[in-house]
């Protein structure tokens, strides 16, 4: 009788074992999946802007400085003629 009972907590054991073994294996496969799928999803690489060349600076500089915007100070003080009638 008393092998009997041993074999029987032998069982057990085993089955805990087991238990444990799956619960390890489960853990590990379910981590390489997330380190598998943390490197697929990783940060897109960022495109290299070229500076503009300066031509087109400056040719917009030349087209700003070729805008005529008259006589300003002659405008303004209309509108503080007009203001101070107010």
């Amino acid at each position: 009788m008393e092998n009997t009972q041993n074999n029987m907590a032998d069982y057990s054991s085993d089955g805990n074992k087991k238990t444990v073994l799956i619960t390890v294996v489960a853990g590990v496969v379910v981590l390489l999946a997330l380190v598998w799928w943390m490197r697929e999803v990783s940060v897109p690489p960022q495109v290299q802007v070229s500076p503009t060349p300066d031509v087109e600076a400056a040719a917009i500089n030349q087209d700003i400085n070729s805008v005529d915007v008259g006589d300003l100070n002659s405008e303004f003080d209309a509108i503080d003629k007009d203001l101070q009638g107010l």
